[in-house]
């Protein structure tokens, strides 16, 4: 593997991209260099309000794109994986109200795959026993797919 020197500014730059316990620098970096593929969120998006000001994608319209990339990824995917997947797949489809921030900085269709994920897991689509970051869908999930 190439080692690269970097200065400690960019360095400090990344670090903003990288979500914590998740994330290694390989990924935050991938992060930053996708930003520009979304668009961006509104000056006041950034403000991170406690709730979305502009209109958000349906919760459970997430369900299909999460199932099919679990199926496309042979049934189980890391939860970055799951993360890129969806943010390829439903990037022109998200409204303004997902891409505005958390207060903890991330962006609402983020959070909302993840609610999704519990919700899923609850309905039994996904194991609720996978080890953590680990999503894999059960036969109920692929069962639930080919239904709708």
């Amino acid at each position: 593997m190439p080692v690269v020197r970097i200065s400690e500014e960019l360095f400090e730059e990344v670090k903003k991209y990288a979500e914590p316990l998740v994330d290694n620098f390989e990924t935050a970096l991938w992060k930053a260099l996708r930003k520009n593929d979304l668009p961006q969120p509104t000056a006041r998006a950034r403000k991170a309000k406690s709730r979305a000001i502009g209109e958000v994608t349906n919760a459970a319209d997430f369900w299909k794109p999460i199932l099919n990339v679990l199926v496309a990824r042979g049934g189980q995917a890391e939860r970055q994986d799951v993360h890129s997947d969806i943010e390829r797949r439903m990037k022109d489809r998200f409204k303004q109200g997902d891409l505005e921030l958390n207060r903890d900085g991330t962006l609402k269709w983020s959070k909302q795959v993840d609610y999704q994920r519990l919700a899923m897991a609850q309905e039994g689509l996904l194991r609720k026993d996978s080890p953590r970051g680990k999503w894999e869908i059960t036969e109920n999930g692929r069962q639930w797919l080919v239904n709708h």
